[in-house]
């Protein structure tokens, strides 16, 4: 289906300046409304946006645009019986992207990941059951960590009556690894409630931004609510649980978090106001075993006299000591416009814009050519559609780039636009079925061998492995029963079996075992006759 593409170049500095000019472009079909919901950067520079649209019913829509805008493919992701919102999206060095969203079915909503290829054509869709008790869960993040494994972080509602944050871990071929619960109802009774929305891995730990509702001290009968940041260590265990500055009147939540040097990290989010009414911009601090701090905010009146509300959506680096965060600030203690704020940790304001007829959702990427692209959705006359924008550190307009760009260069062959089925959607199994991190980890600590035939009689054994993919460094060794070495080999990552030709051993017992990373990782007996 092929979209309008609404294109504003701002031609008044070119008749000034003599410079390429600056863009602000808008997506979408006049009188449906289209909403963006992850942007991502890809390999070749160009930027890939994961969307609702109004007019798909239960589709949802995905394109990919060259450095400055311009849509080179679209793919419209469908399914017989669901609604499919995308939430989250994720990619690799090969031009693989994996989106995270939700399916609606039958008034229930459940997480689901697909895989794509360089191609952008679908290699593999999973689709999560619900979890104990609950009534749905949705996809909050999803990233691809230090050993190429899809991490997916999961909200389920279960009214508050079990878990609700959930890790789901995947590898790239879309086998299920492991699943596992965080800030858990019987080690934390007064949490109420909690939802997560970002996830970051960060020296190989992870961490989550969410929001929760926690009472003071003494008094679990009267909840509020909280900015959440839970600790995850390497092998995937819970370090710490914070409902952020539950001995003061901080009330929100958290939506990003991002790493100040080894030890702190400072998350972003909103402050309410006592009345529930949106107050203003937090930023929090946490080191890495979830202490608190201290918090700054960007106050109303830092940014003009007539605000009365705002707080930060998304936040990119500019540089050492400089973040752009995407913001909503206004007149209004609900709805207002979407905006940019560039701050320090201190809080400190050095530029801010608004951006008119916006109101919702904004996300923000920092690109490769050290400039900013910003997506949201912007009223129209009669709908809204996505506006997508990109600025430099002083939040001025990026002109348009006139190098010659090469796309989508993984992909052996010219991609064209189209519909992706995810009717057939893999159901993983039931979530009770899956190990826990400590259970998958130590399976894979081992290299298994099996040894046949055995006893070996006509001088031909093979040794047969399970796990190598997971190690690394790996050599065999066979040694006889007096413990003498009498055979040394290679072992590869990925390899299952060899063939060993033991025509010229004497007959006994002997014991074969995989090292990895000069440790004894496997082993078995075998009898040569």
């Amino acid at each position: 289906m092929k979209r309008i593409i609404y294109f504003f170049a701002l031609l008044f500095p070119i008749l000034i300046n003599a410079q390429a000019p600056k863009w602000e472009l808008i997506y979408g079909i006049q009188n449906w409304d289209e909403m963006p919901s992850a942007i991502t950067e890809l390999y070749d520079g160009g930027i890939y946006i994961a969307a609702y649209s109004e007019i798909l019913e239960s589709k949802s829509w995905s394109f990919k645009t060259n450095v400055n805008g311009e849509i080179l493919y679209e793919k419209e992701a469908l399914h017989e019986k669901y609604e499919l919102s995308p939430r989250s999206i994720a990619t690799d060095l090969s031009g693989n992207i994996y989106i995270g969203g939700t399916f609606y079915p039958y008034g229930e909503f459940l997480p689901y990941v697909i895989k794509l290829d360089s191609c952008g054509e679908l290699l593999w869709c999973r689709h999560f059951p619900l979890a104990p008790n609950s009534i749905g869960g949705f996809v909050g993040d999803i990233l691809l960590n230090h050993n190429n494994e899809v991490v997916i972080l999961m909200s389920y509602s279960t009214g508050d009556e079990d878990d609700q944050i959930y890790l789901g871990c995947l590898d790239a071929e879309g086998n299920q690894l492991w699943f596992d619960s965080y800030a858990r109802k019987k080690n934390y009774p007064l949490l109420v409630d909690p939802i997560a929305w970002d996830l970051l891995e960060y020296n190989k730990e992870y961490y989550i931004a969410g929001e929760a509702y926690y009472p003071y001290p003494g008094n679990p009968n009267h909840v509020y609510l909280r900015p959440l940041f839970i600790g995850v260590d390497s092998n995937f265990r819970e370090k710490f649980m914070t409902p952020f500055c539950a001995l003061d009147s901080v009330y929100g939540w958290a939506k990003e978090m991002i790493p100040l040097g080894d030890s702190v990290f400072m998350g972003v989010g909103i402050r309410l106001a006592s009345n529930g009414e949106e107050a203003n911009s937090l930023l929090m601090f946490v080191n890495i075993d979830g202490e608190e701090l201290g918090y700054n905010q960007v106050s109303n009146l830092q940014i003009g006299p007539d605000i009365i509300a705002n707080h930060m959506n998304d936040i990119e680096r500019i540089n050492d000591t400089l973040f752009i965060a995407t913001s909503l600030f206004g007149p209004n203690s609900g709805v207002n416009p979407v905006g940019e704020l560039v701050i320090d940790t201190s809080a400190n304001l050095y530029h801010h814009k608004s951006r008119p007829n916006t109101d919702y959702n904004p996300l923000i990427i920092k690109t490769q050519d050290e400039n900013f692209v910003i997506t949201t959705y912007i009223a129209q006359e009669n709908d809204y559609d996505i506006l997508l924008y990109k600025v430099d550190q002083n939040l001025d307009p990026v002109a348009f780039d006139t190098t010659q760009h090469i796309y989508d260069s993984l992909c052996p062959h010219t991609i064209q636009s189209g519909e992706m089925d995810l009717t057939s959607c893999l159901v993983i199994t039931s979530i009770e079925d899956w190990p826990t991190p400590d259970q998958y980890y130590e399976s894979i600590r081992w290299i298994p061998i099996k040894a046949f035939p055995n006893p070996v009689k006509d001088g031909k054994l093979t040794l047969e492995f399970e796990n190598t993919k997971h190690h690394q460094h790996m050599e065999l060794r066979c040694y006889d029963d007096f413990g003498r070495l009498v055979h040394s080999q290679k072992v590869y990552k990925g390899q299952q079996d060899t063939d060993l030709d033991v025509s010229g051993w004497s007959p006994g017992i002997y014991v074969a075992v995989v090292y990895s990373n000069g440790g004894a990782r496997g082993k078995v007996k075998f009898v040569v006759e």
